[in-house]
């Protein structure tokens, strides 16, 4: 192959320029990556000294140990608290859960509803009965155990209907 102007440096002149030309592109792509990186770099390291130290001055590693002891306090609390709430659903049959109130006049010529009863049930229907009667002079407090919704003691309506409304289901 023969140059135009009859000198052959001048096309091999040609293509090495056109080689560091290249040359000198694929340098200056390769700088703008190698800055990039660089960048992100210290970025990162810069993260990582400040997940390693922490806001406060106490490494990652201080930092977990603290919280794997925490999270051990927290355990027990928990399972403590898991025997306690066992223990009172246990219990919580037995407390008072149902009441019922019946004001009543028993002596129908005189007076006014000041006389009552009280039923005071648990879950299984056991508990007591109190009854106040109250005249012009003096007031009377009877007392009846109550097991099962049943009295071994006779039982006046008023104090049956006091158990009821204290069984009855609430909305």
């Amino acid at each position: 192959m023969q140059p135009v102007n009859g000198n052959p440096k001048s096309s091999r002149g040609g293509k090495v320029e056109i080689l560091v030309l290249i040359l000198l592109v694929l340098v200056l792509i390769l700088a703008v990556w190698v800055a990039f990186v660089e960048y992100r770099y210290q970025k990162l390291a810069g993260s990582f000294r400040l997940l390693m130290t922490g806001r406060g001055g106490a490494d990652l590693e201080a930092t977990l140990i603290d919280f794997v002891a925490r999270m051990d306090r927290v355990e027990q609390l928990t399972h403590g608290m898991a025997q306690r709430v066992d223990a009172v659903e246990v219990q919580q049959p037995y407390h008072v859960q149902h009441v019922g109130v019946v004001r009543f006049n028993p002596f129908q010529d005189k007076g006014g509803d000041q006389s009552f009863v009280v039923a005071v049930l648990d879950a299984h229907a056991d508990g007591a009965v109190i009854t106040g009667l109250s005249s012009r002079t003096d007031t009377r407090i009877y007392a009846k155990p109550i097991v099962g919704g049943q009295s071994t003691y006779t039982l006046t309506s008023e104090e049956k209907e006091a158990i009821a409304r204290a069984m009855k289901p609430r909305a």
